[in-house]
């Protein structure tokens, strides 16, 4: 046992140790890269278990009860509400309104006239041409007894 308490503390130190190379100031002049592995047996204990009678029983304590002595508890009254009874109505009597006949007013269809289109006389305009002097002949009454000619 000691022996392996012994590997495994070494194993520890040499961890720790080797991880300070090749880290800060570059003391150990090995790069970061180069790895050393080093394989060693290492050996394991096997433990048995086996058993072995003993001469005399040992007493194993078993823990009791221990009864811790106090003052008697004073008394408290509460009160405790009791139900009432209650009055239950089983039959409730609800007033239906009825729907009260109306008389209904349907839609008859009625003849509706429609509008007769009427032809209308349309008043255009006629051109009128001016008048035209025409010359009418004049005839003139002489009188031979007047006077005046």
């Amino acid at each position: 046992m000691k022996t392996f308490a012994c590997i495994v503390l070494s194993c520890a130190v040499l961890a720790v140790n080797a991880g300070g190379y090749g880290s800060y100031g570059d003391e150990g002049h090995h790069s970061v890269q180069e790895t050393v592995e080093v394989e060693k047996p290492v050996p394991i204990p096997i433990y048995e278990h086996r058993t072995v009678q003993i001469s005399q029983p040992i007493p194993i304590p078993v823990a009791k009860p221990v009864a811790i002595p106090f003052g008697n508890p004073l008394p408290v009254n509460i009160k405790v509400p009791q139900p009432i009874p209650i009055p239950v109505i089983k039959k409730i009597t609800v007033p239906i309104v009825k729907a009260v006949l109306y008389p209904v007013i349907k839609s008859v269809p009625y003849p509706v006239e429609k509008p007769v289109p009427i032809p209308v006389e349309k008043h255009v305009p006629i051109p009128v041409q001016k008048p035209v002097a025409v010359k009418v002949p004049v005839y003139k009454t002489i009188y031979h007894h007047s006077k005046h000619h």
